[in-house]
């Protein structure tokens, strides 16, 4: 599935968040420091990624948010950036020994994150720190 890249950036600039084109078939969100989601189109529609820079790369469609007792939700790649905004998308890290090795979104409400730890593995859940866009206007 391609992503419409220009209008994940409109809604970005409607909910304050920060996004750039880092080429025509890129766009980064900032979503705090060393922290920035990344979509990208391939060449093919099934190569389409979304990524988080500096760990494994993902491959979406629709995206499903599950939870441990077979309860899920369904979203597309717009609400997952509106829910980033407000709350029910939230990043997901793995880091093993002090070291970030995966970050991917998961859903506030339907998640199961916890029962596939390692012994010296952490996760670490968090809201994305949204640095809010100021606009300006030229009286």
């Amino acid at each position: 599935m391609r992503y419409d890249l220009k209008l994940i950036h409109e809604l970005c600039q409607e909910l304050g968040l920060r996004s750039s084109f880092r080429s025509d078939d890129l766009l980064a969100i900032e979503l705090g420091e060393d922290c920035v989601l990344v979509f990208q189109n391939a060449e093919r529609d099934d190569d389409c990624l979304v990524a988080f820079d500096g760990t494994p790369w993902h491959t979406h469609d629709v995206f499903i948010f599950a939870d441990g007792r077979g309860y899920y939700t369904e979203m597309d790649y717009l609400d997952v950036v509106s829910g980033l905004k407000d709350g029910r998308i939230l990043v997901c890290e793995r880091w093993l020994d002090s070291r970030l090795v995966d970050r991917w979104l998961i859903h506030r409400d339907f998640h199961d994150e916890f029962k596939y730890m390692d012994e010296k593995e952490e996760v670490r859940v968090h809201r994305p720190v949204i640095s809010v866009i100021r606009h300006e206007t030229v009286a």
